[in-house]
């Protein structure tokens, strides 16, 4: 192999080597940004469930005060 096909071997070597480093940090990315996503729809879920039990309550206690 001549020194100019060594060369570019190298060069294509090291540019994959640097695209994959940049793909491996997208994904830590991506795996971090997922987990975030996460733990926002488990707060958003708790606190839907949190508003329907203080609707469920107040009707309640509409319903009680308007039958007693």
């Amino acid at each position: 192999m001549d020194k100019q096909s060594e060369q570019r071997r190298e060069y294509l070597y090291s540019n994959l080597s640097n695209q994959l480093n940049r793909l491996k940090m997208n994904f830590e990315q991506l795996d971090k940004n997922m987990a975030v996503l996460k733990e926002q729809a488990e707060l958003s879920q708790r606190l839907a469930v949190s508003h329907a039990s203080m609707f469920i309550g107040s009707k309640w206690v509409f319903e009680d005060n308007g039958t007693k």
